[in-house]
């Protein structure tokens, strides 16, 4: 008569078992999506960095062809006068 009642321990330890191996899979998941997300969050810093300083550039760059076109009338203006 105890064999059922092992039988029933052993499913006991089985049940647990198996619900402590989903938490570890669950538990793993939610590391891996934290790590993403974190991954995700540094190329998106990346990308908004790299697209500040190719504004500022352009901008700098345009800001010098303006000098320069500026620079170029002003020595015209002195050489015809």
């Amino acid at each position: 008569m105890s064999f059922p009642v092992y039988s029933n321990i052993l499913q006991n330890d089985a049940m647990i078992l198996e619900k402590q191996q989903r938490h570890e899979e669950e538990q793993w998941l939610l590391v891996q999506i934290e790590e993403a997300a974190k991954l995700h969050q540094a190329e998106y810093v990346a990308q908004r960095a790299r697209r500040k300083v190719e504004e500022k550039a352009k901008e700098k760059a345009e800001r010098q062809r303006v000098t320069e076109e500026e620079e170029r009338k002003k020595r015209t203006v002195e050489y015809l006068q």
